[in-house]
């Protein structure tokens, strides 16, 4: 009897430090910036690079951290503080990593903004221009009757 509840006792310590499942891995892993040398633009949980340097190390590291039990967040924190902050798929929302989120919906807003003044001045600067690159008179009458004369050869 003893050695079936040790047996259980040991089988449920083995399950509970069991591999982490393969989806989970790559749910954590999507939000790691891969930093292949070829300039990869994928996630570690996605790049499909094969033998990549970058991701599977960065695998072993989210998986040794989930199977020890710690949270998502605090795996991802240790990943970039070992790797960097450019391995971030996104920025902080605090702090300067707020400039980050709010940068892009400023500019768009600067350029709507400003649209409109520069169409009104190429309008102003269209109409202040007079016909420009006009061919003079006797240019395009040497031209029409050099025309003329082509045809009536073909004729």
């Amino acid at each position: 009897m003893r050695r079936l509840a040790l047996s259980l006792l040991l089988a449920a310590a083995a399950a509970g430090a069991a591999d982490v499942p393969y989806a989970r891995l790559r749910e954590v892993g999507d939000r790691v910036k891969c930093q292949c040398s070829s300039g990869c633009s994928y996630t570690v949980g996605s790049c499909n690079m094969l033998g990549c340097h970058f991701r599977e190390p960065v695998l072993e590291d989210i998986r040794a951290g989930l199977e020890a039990g710690e949270p998502d967040e605090a795996v991802l924190e240790a990943v970039y503080a070992k790797y960097g902050s450019e391995s971030r798929v996104a920025p902080r929302n605090e702090g300067f990593g707020r400039v980050g989120w709010l940068a892009p919906f400023a500019a768009l807003l600067a350029g709507l903004a400003v649209a409109p003044w520069i169409l009104r001045r190429w309008r102003r600067n269209a109409r202040k221009k007079p016909g420009g690159n006009a061919v003079p008179d006797d240019v395009v009458d040497r031209y029409r009757s050099r025309i003329e004369d082509d045809l009536e050869d073909l004729e």
